[in-house]
């Protein structure tokens, strides 16, 4: 299915894109390196650890434990020519209230680390208005322009992925990841809080269940560009194992791709320790949607969401088309948390297609967060 996968990401990846965006071809053991110290994986920064403090959100889980979480992104130059602004408008559209009654967003407890370098101040010019928070993590091997798919550059964004997750894991707090090519459309949170695995990652259109944890994922693909972690010793443990393993894939020469080597990384330690000690499951994917799941190589099927009505247990869904009209069916659209657009092209025309499908919710379905559930924000 990865096979499937890695021609769709070609098929959509040539968009059009800037004529300054030429992949570096960066050494990949020397970029996989710079991320280590001879000790281990260089520690969080004095920057970051500031920006987790100041973005972390307390509140309630379904059993009335108390949970911090900070939403972390990551973040090159080109990201900020269009995407990052629309993805941050997204998130500042889903409020809630505080404890003392004043309204909070999801884009005030973001921390982004910025890749490339001098791109901190535009980071900030963009993000500082919404509270989100940029933290410098540049490195001056990537490219300033569009990554493109399967060249070094692209393969070097697990290195910085999986040591943002491990940074916000060390320092105690839930981390909800985010890939900046997504939109927001109701709060995720509560839903959420209301599971009890440790890990909670998108998928590929398929019929199984989320509430219970799990040792191991469903058999198809799971999609890293939304993932949830639970600030456990063997979270932790599984995300240090899944990036040594990426850097000594690239130190043997070979092509390191965070999203192929997830599940695989996870459930090499859950597989030890039992499903007691390391858990997991995959979100419904008829209400966490991305653009290219695999069944849209298949003509027949369309670009919204997915359609698991009618579709036997553990079975693969539909991937249904657009109306007429140009819009998805509404009875989809309004159980939608989010959509995910990680292989339509550049940024550039992957913000285009976010704003779309935000119009399309909102023409459709009515204002972004007016479906959310409650959630409950303790005092900081």
């Amino acid at each position: 299915m990865m096979l499937l996968l890695g021609a769709l990401l070609l098929l959509l990846g040539g968009q059009p894109t800037c004529a300054n965006d030429t992949p570096t071809n960066v050494s990949l053991p020397d970029l996989a390196n710079s991320f280590w110290t001879p000790n281990g994986l260089k520690l969080p920064s004095k920057e970051l650890v500031d920006a987790v403090n100041k973005a972390k959100l307390p509140v309630l889980d379904s059993l009335g434990h108390k949970r911090q979480i900070v939403l972390m992104s990551i973040a090159s130059e080109f990201a900020f020519q269009k995407m990052f602004d629309v993805f941050l408008t997204s998130l500042a559209n889903i409020t809630f209230a505080r404890p003392d009654g004043s309204q909070d967003n999801l884009a005030k407890h973001l921390v982004i680390n910025v890749m490339t370098m001098g791109t901190n101040d535009r980071c900030r010019d963009i993000a500082g208005k919404y509270g989100s928070i940029c933290v410098s993590f540049a490195n001056p091997s990537f490219t300033m322009g569009n990554f493109h798919v399967f060249s070094n550059d692209f393969y070097g964004i697990g290195f910085t992925k999986t040591a943002t997750i491990l940074d916000g894991l060390t320092l105690g707090v839930d981390v909800l990841f985010l890939d900046a090519d997504q939109i927001m459309l109701r709060n995720p949170l509560p839903y959420l809080l209301a599971r009890e695995a440790d890990i909670l990652v998108s998928g590929d259109c398929h019929n199984h269940e989320d509430a219970s944890p799990m040792e191991r994922l469903p058999p198809i693909n799971n999609n890293i560009g939304f993932v949830y972690f639970r600030p456990t010793a063997m979270v932790t443990r599984a995300v240090y194992n899944w990036a040594l393993w990426l850097a000594n894939i690239a130190r043997s020469g070979g092509k390191p791709w965070d999203q192929t080597t997830f599940a695989g990384a996870i459930e090499w330690v859950s597989g030890e320790v039992t499903v007691r000690h390391l858990s997991m499951a995959m979100l419904h994917s008829d209400l966490f949607p991305y653009l290219c799941m695999v069944a849209c190589l298949d003509p027949a099927q369309g670009p919204c969401g997915c359609d698991l009505r009618g579709v036997p247990y553990f079975h693969n869904g539909r991937l249904p088309r657009k109306r007429d009209d140009g819009t998805c069916d509404p009875e989809l659209m309004k159980e939608w948390y989010n959509y995910h657009f990680p292989c339509a092209g550049d940024m550039n025309f992957k913000a285009q297609l976010m704003q779309e499908y935000t119009e399309m919710y909102q023409k459709v379905i009515g204002p972004v967060n007016s479906r959310s559930a409650p959630m409950t924000v303790l005092a900081s």
